[in-house]
């Protein structure tokens, strides 16, 4: 399935148009192309300012909130992430602008689908509280302005209020991913009172019996949906964070998750696509096909063009020829990275591939071996982990009874997309 998006024709002539091909790479066709190529930062920011300006999700310090995975408009936040998106154009030179940090893979849950499997270890310690405020100061310094705290589960660490309220907020904005469990009111009184920008609760089905087997914890959903209405007692911004497979998608179980967070008017869905990774890390049949993509897609552009709340982040979306535009795709070792409870460093939270662990290297100097390997030298329009190329070179390799994330040091050091090329010149 290819999809075409022409912007402007003149007597039948594409002059700026643009193709998504079957592996999901963004390609322009039309005859004035390289001159808006040349022009990108500035079609990026028009395309980003036309989603901004959509929503008005209320306050967060007496700014503007019109996407709760991204700081409020014109704070110290905003204009940090944009400086950094300018430096890295200019100077080709990718800087980051969001951090995921798993202080933690203890967890309450047995999710067959956790992304985090294989990760938990016993022969080191996870990062001290020392260590893991170091790594805090070492990101705002490399230039991010969101930070994620997530896990397993994240508030089963007992320093987590105190990271959270270490944050610089002048410069970045917490957020945490959560299975909800722990959502007392004693608890989301102190991610309040810490300064936590948002709240995602996972939400794997809207039916509360498939969401409990699906996370092996029965009477999670119930408890899920009550630490929800807390947080938005408290006046945290609060979000849904769920995922999209085949099965699920055919069955149109996206369309319910975001019918439910509209029900309980929450701030955004996080639709993540159903990536191989973790316990599923070889197994692909549950992958998107692309028209499904597609159909997420329009879905979530029927959304932003309504101005329906909440917005619906759909990764479907992020690798399509719109967010192509608005310069984002693959944030992989592009704007984001992913630092594990041990301090090992990955291109993001679903490549189990580290470049380097924190406590033996400065995480400035692994970011840059990360940004100049052959398979992220290059900005991509489409997730690496759902690109068949790339998963053949950096992911199959992988012993299965690895423990995760393996060493970029046992995997080949080639661009994927070369490999690409030459099966197509055969």
């Amino acid at each position: 399935m290819i999809r075409e998006k022409v912007i402007w024709k003149v007597f039948g002539k594409k002059l700026i148009s643009y193709k998504k091909l079957d592996d999901g790479t963004v390609v322009g066709n039309g005859f004035l192309n390289p001159l808006v190529d040349r022009f990108r930062l500035i079609t990026m920011f028009i395309a980003q300012a036309k989603f901004y300006k959509n929503y008005d999700l209320g306050r967060w310090r007496g700014k503007r909130v019109a996407n709760t995975f991204a700081p409020p408009v014109g704070s110290r936040a905003m204009f940090r992430a944009m400086k950094n998106v300018l430096r890295g154009r200019i100077l080709r030179h990718a800087r980051p602008i969001a951090m995921t940090f798993a202080v933690t893979y203890d967890c309450q849950c047995k999710c067959i689908h956790c992304s985090a499997g294989k990760h938990y270890r016993t022969d080191i310690p996870e990062l001290t509280t020392e260590e893991a405020k170091k790594l805090i100061d070492e990101s705002q310094n490399l230039g991010i302005s969101v930070l994620a705290f997530t896990g397993g589960e994240p508030l089963l660490r007992n320093d987590i209020f105190d990271l959270v309220t270490y944050v610089d907020k002048k410069k970045t904005v917490p957020i945490i991913f959560t299975n909800g469990l722990l959502l007392t009111e004693e608890n989301v009184n102190k991610l309040a009172d810490a300064g936590l920008y948002c709240l995602y609760v996972s939400i794997d089905s809207p039916n509360p019996d498939e969401h409990n087997e699906l996370r092996g914890m029965p009477g999670l959903f119930d408890t899920a949906l009550k630490g929800i209405r807390l947080a938005k007692e408290k006046g945290i911004f609060v979000g849904i964070s769920s995922y999209a497979t085949q099965s699920s998608t055919k069955k149109g179980k996206y369309k319910e998750v975001h019918s439910l967070a509209k029900e309980l008017d929450l701030d955004n869905v996080m639709l993540f696509d159903g990536v191989p990774t973790g316990n599923m890390l070889k197994d692909t049949s549950e992958l998107l096909k692309m028209e499904q993509r597609e159909e997420i897609r329009q879905f979530s552009e029927y959304i932003r063009k309504n101005q329906i709340k909440p917005p619906l982040s759909a990764q479907s979306w992020q690798n399509s020829i719109e967010s192509y535009l608005g310069g984002i795709g693959c944030l992989a070792a592009y704007i984001q990275y992913y630092v594990s409870a041990y301090g090992e460093v990955t291109p993001c939270d679903f490549t189990p591939i580290s470049f380097g662990n924190v406590r033996d290297a400065p995480l400035k100097k692994i970011w840059k071996k990360m940004i100049h390997h052959p398979a992220y030298k290059h900005r991509s329009s489409f997730c690496r982990m759902q690109n068949e190329f790339f998963r053949n070179i950096y992911i199959n390799p992988i012993p299965d009874d690895a423990t995760l994330p393996y060493s970029i040091e046992n995997l080949p050091n080639i661009d994927y997309r070369k490999r690409l090329s030459e099966l197509y010149s055969e």
